[in-house]
């Protein structure tokens, strides 16, 4: 497979050929400036796309946040419903396996909560350790002196 751009660019960088210039002292100077603007705009650039993702893990962490707030309130609302129904049922006359039917179904609901909680806790445990990372490397490159290269 064959590249003409690139066959042109390597032509044009070796010396002795019709395309071939060589670089004067103005204008490594010139390309020296280019350098600097260049590492600035990456620099930059870098900055913008660290803050933009932690912006991300900021509004992840707020919806995780609504929706495992809604999650228990509705899972403690069913544990209340099942927890009266269990009340009623508490009488010298019921049937001992719909108690125990009964129990057996706010357990589990109970579980549901819990699973819910621990769920909730790893995954704003991983999105806060991506969040001090980005951060660490924030700092990093703010504390980054660019003139120390020029």
């Amino acid at each position: 497979m064959r590249y003409p751009e690139y066959e042109e660019l390597l032509a044009e960088s070796r010396p002795g050929t019709a395309a071939y210039t060589p670089h004067t002292q103005t204008d490594l100077l010139k390309e020296d400036v280019d350098i600097e603007r260049l590492l600035t705009g990456a620099q930059n650039q870098e900055q913008g796309r660290i803050e933009a993702e932690l912006g991300q893990i900021e509004s992840r962490l707020q919806d995780r946040k609504e929706l495992h707030d809604e999650s228990v309130a509705e899972l403690e609302d069913a544990v209340r419903v099942e927890k009266d129904r269990l009340q009623r049922l508490q009488h010298p006359f019921s049937a001992e396996d719909r108690v125990t039917s009964q129990k057996r179904r706010i357990r589990e609901l109970e579980q549901q909560l819990q699973e819910i909680q621990r769920a909730y806790w790893q995954d704003c445990e991983q999105l806060q350790r991506e969040r001090r990372r980005l951060q660490r490397e924030l700092t990093e490159l703010s504390d980054t002196d660019l003139s120390l290269f020029f």
